[in-house]
């Protein structure tokens, strides 16, 4: 799995990720894997990915090659998004839709966090979008990276600082999370 980390502190917005991969029990780090990125910029926005590197590969695809699909500045402009890249994904793309029998709807099979000059943005896999005020993480490391987040936001560290300890906390303790890191810094709007 993986860990990525978001924080808004003075008016920055900053996202942080692992780089290790996992292909069941291997583990594969930056150093011998060249596509390491979980974080991939469209627009004005940066959308951090974890899950299933299939989906890394389509979401990077859709990001290069449809990037006037991606409407990323508000809760239901992104949740328009989601619909749009949801029946793309399953006409190009042949995405498998069923996680079990009692699902509510489709699943994408995407686990997202996007961060812009708007804020902090999850998007899970039935295409729920939900926004966060002050930090949020997702993967198999989030726990972690979410008590260091709680534990230092009101500290007098940048948003930078914050999401690369969430990171790092995870890193240590999470087994499906390695170093390095990766972070990028945007510029609030408000």
């Amino acid at each position: 799995m993986s860990v990525i980390c978001a924080a808004i502190k003075n008016r920055e917005v900053a996202i942080s990720c692992d780089t290790q991969f996992s292909f069941g029990s291997l583990k594969i780090s930056s150093k011998h894997k060249r596509d390491a990125n979980k974080l991939f910029t469209v627009k004005s926005s940066v959308i951090g990915l974890t899950g299933w590197t299939a989906i890394a590969n389509m979401m990077e695809h859709l990001t290069i090659h449809d990037k006037d699909l991606f409407q990323l500045h508000d809760r239901m402009s992104i949740y328009g998004t989601m619909l749009a890249l949801h029946g793309k994904m399953k006409s190009d793309y042949f995405i498998e839709t069923n996680e079990d029998d009692d699902q509510p709807v489709e699943s994408s099979q995407l686990r997202v966090l996007i961060v812009n000059e708007h804020g902090i943005f999850e998007v899970c896999s039935y295409r729920e979008v939900n926004e966060f005020k002050s930090y949020w993480a997702i993967g198999s490391g989030r726990r972690l990276a979410l008590g260091a987040l709680h534990a230092l936001y009101e500290q007098k560290l940048s948003a930078k600082a914050l999401v690369e300890a969430g990171v790092k906390a995870a890193a240590e303790f999470d087994d499906g999370c390695g170093l390095p890191l990766k972070t990028k810094v945007l510029k609030m709007r408000r």
